[in-house]
Parts: C-alpha cells; structure tokens; sequence
C-alpha cells in the first residue's frame, strides 16, 4: 500500500510540473497564476488551475497518464467552465493533439497561444456564445417535454412521478390482471425474475421506466423487453427465452430483489 501511496504522489508531482512547464509561456505572456486546489478524490485525477481576474484555465490528467482535459472559462466565481474540445470544433487546428499525456498538455497549451489569445486576453465572445447555446439546447428540450406530456397525455398515459425524481409515464392498461389470475391462466408462462446481480451491488431497490413491449406482444429471446432504473443506474432487461408477454410488473411501482416483472408464455409464441 505505501508503494501505492508513492507511485500516485510522484506520478500527480510529475504531472503538475509538466503541466507548469506547458503553459508557463501562457502564465508569463497573459499573467495567469497557479491556483491552489485540493481536490477530495486523486485516485486518478490530477488538476492545476491557472488564473487571473479575468480567466481561469482547469488542466486535469485522467487515468494514470492517458488522458488530459483542459477547461476554460471567465473567473468569476461559479461561472461554468466550458470544454477546449467546444472551441477546438470552432477553431479547428491545423494537426489535431494527440499523442499520451504529456503530448497532450503541450498541445493544447500551444494550440491555444496560436488560436486562442483573443480569450487569454479576456475577450468573453466565445463564453456569451456558449452560454447562449447552452441556454437555446435547455429551451428546445423543455418545449420537447412539454409537447410530448401534451402528446402522452392525449393517449391516455399517466404520469407517475418516481421515488428518483424521474418523470415515468404509465401506459392505460384498464384490462391489466393479477400476477396469480394470469399464472393461473398459464400455468406454462415464464417467469422473468430480476435479482440484485443485474445492478450494481448494493442496490435494492428499483422502478420499470419504460416497456418496450406491450401485453401479448411476442418478445424474441435476447430481445429487450424493458429499462429499469434504481437511483443511481439505468438497466436494460432482455428476455431470457421466447415467448408472448401474458403480463407485467407497470411502470413507476417500486420494487425489490428478487421479483418477477413479466410472464412469458412460450406455448402461445408458436
């Protein structure tokens, strides 16, 4: 564990003055300063910060030397910090950065001194267009929600708030029987039983958000028949064999492990 500790503190020492070396021409030329940041989890993240009062650069090394990510934004406090790939699809250099880590962090600091100074300077153009672009892409997925609740609502959905905070719209099934009355009725029927080893370990708890078959439909073996989703993941559930869906666990209502969420009949799918 100690050679652990040791290997993380001089690969994080390693990159922090490869990253000063990098962008040393910038701090010099546009008088930006190396920031003190603590971060809470350096596992595999290593970061330095770089700003003055009218900029703020965020360089960050990701996984043990592969990756590298540069965040740029105004230097105010809380303002969003937008992606170097965002201007990089605007400003398109003539090589593309590539290369390991280190390569990387040259790149980008060259690339910017060579495509970027108007924002090294303090001209915001470019953030109040992201800004507006971001704001523009937040207006158009409201409208969207809002027309397709107008659309789901004039079908005959209902709209089931879930203990996650998702929005899950329940299809109108009036005729829907009970597990036992259809087990009864198929005695043959399949169950489709949803045990904790289908999440992540430790979550016991989940909703159906939404079928992707209906009642008496024939599901296929390996076909996906739902998508499940607890607090912290979204699972999609394939069907164990063939079969016509003679009844399901609806949308929205709690469960836990280990339940059966569908039936499927195999006799009725030939």
């Amino acid at each position: 564990m100690q050679d652990y500790y040791k290997l993380h503190a001089d690969a994080l020492h390693y990159f922090k003055n490869e990253a000063r070396k990098a962008f040393a021409a910038i701090c010099s030329s546009f008088g930006l300063q190396e920031e003190n940041v603590i971060l809470t989890d350096t596992d595999n993240l290593f970061q330095v910060t770089f700003s003055n009062s009218k900029i703020r650069i965020v360089v960050t090394g990701i996984n043990w030397g592969m990756n590298t990510d540069i965040h740029l934004g105004v230097n105010t406090n809380g303002n969003y910090l937008y992606s170097i790939l965002q201007l990089i699809k605007e400003r398109k250099p003539e090589r593309p950065i590539t290369g390991n880590q280190i390569d990387q962090l040259f790149g980008y600091a060259h690339y910017l001194m060579t495509y970027a100074t108007d924002i090294l300077q303090g001209e915001t153009a470019f953030f109040n267009q992201q800004e507006a672009l971001i704001k523009q892409e937040k207006e158009n997925a409201w409208k969207a929600m809002q027309a397709e609740s107008t659309r789901k609502l004039a079908e005959g959905y209902l709209k089931i708030d879930s203990p996650f905070g998702e929005q899950i719209w329940r299809k109108n099934r009036p005729l829907l029987s009970t597990y036992s009355s259809i087990k009864d009725k198929f005695p043959h029927s399949f169950e489709v039983v949803l045990n904790e080893e289908v999440l992540l370990s430790g979550q016991y708890e989940a909703i159906i958000t939404n079928w992707k078959i209906e009642l008496n439909e024939i599901v296929m073996k390996d076909e996906v028949i739902c998508e499940i989703s607890t607090d912290k993941v979204s699972v999609e559930i394939f069907a164990p064999q063939t079969g016509q869906l003679v009844w399901l666990l609806e949308e929205g209502i709690p469960f836990k492990f280990p339940t059966c969420i569908a039936l499927l009949d195999p006799q009725s799918s030939y």
